[in-house]
């Protein structure tokens, strides 16, 4: 049955994971690992038939990757893969920063936006300037559009979170948007005014 398949095996020693691995063929490959440095140290093996060879490569990696078996030397790569430990770390900082301005506050809080705000600039500039999302609208040849600014000064509309205003607006007017001018939030006298100046104001504090 396993003749000519392509798929994933798996070696076990007394009913313990041994060794992970992929094969074009996987009738020849266990019967290599009967003669080779393998040879006496597993009793009993599991198979998985794929129907394509696309991305069995990225499953004997997966597999490595989580159960460890003492026979296998390496740990498997995946192709096109990025190391996400420095992202989480600076999304971890920031994180710590924000919440450390909220709990303190006053000057702490205001020199947090301001800093912020200078560093996105277009891109989540308004990141931390409202602890709750805020509505948004906007008009666009008579049809009116509305949206959520979020916490993290990324912008939800029709289910889809953008980075900036700008993007969000090109999204219905379907070309470039200065979305500073497009979008309008209701200030403290309910009037909608452009989301820019909630920027202007969050840079001044």
């Amino acid at each position: 049955m396993i003749s000519g398949h392509a798929g994933i095996y798996a070696l076990y020693s007394k009913d313990r994971l041994y060794n992970v691995g992929l094969a074009s063929n996987l009738m020849g490959r266990l019967n290599t690992h009967l003669k080779d440095r393998h040879r006496g140290a597993w009793d009993k093996f599991n198979v998985y038939l794929t129907p394509t060879n696309d991305h069995i490569k990225e499953l004997e990696s997966l597999i490595l990757r989580i159960a460890r078996p003492k026979g296998n030397r390496v740990s498997g790569k995946f192709a096109g893969s990025t190391d996400l430990y420095r992202t989480l770390n600076n999304a971890l900082s920031t994180f710590d920063a924000d919440h450390r301005a909220r709990l303190l506050g006053g000057h702490v809080a205001d020199n947090r936006r301001k800093a912020k705000a200078k560093k996105y600039l277009g891109a989540r500039a308004l990141a931390g300037v409202r602890e709750k999302s805020i509505r948004l609208r906007a008009e666009f040849k008579g049809i009116k559009y509305r949206a959520l600014l979020r916490p993290d000064g990324t912008i939800l509309f029709q289910r889809h979170a953008y980075d900036s205003p700008s993007a969000a607006g090109r999204v219905v007017i379907e070309r470039s948007c200065n979305g500073w001018t497009f979008w309008k939030f209701q200030n403290k006298d309910k009037e909608w005014v452009p989301l820019s100046n909630m920027r202007k104001s969050s840079m001044k504090k």
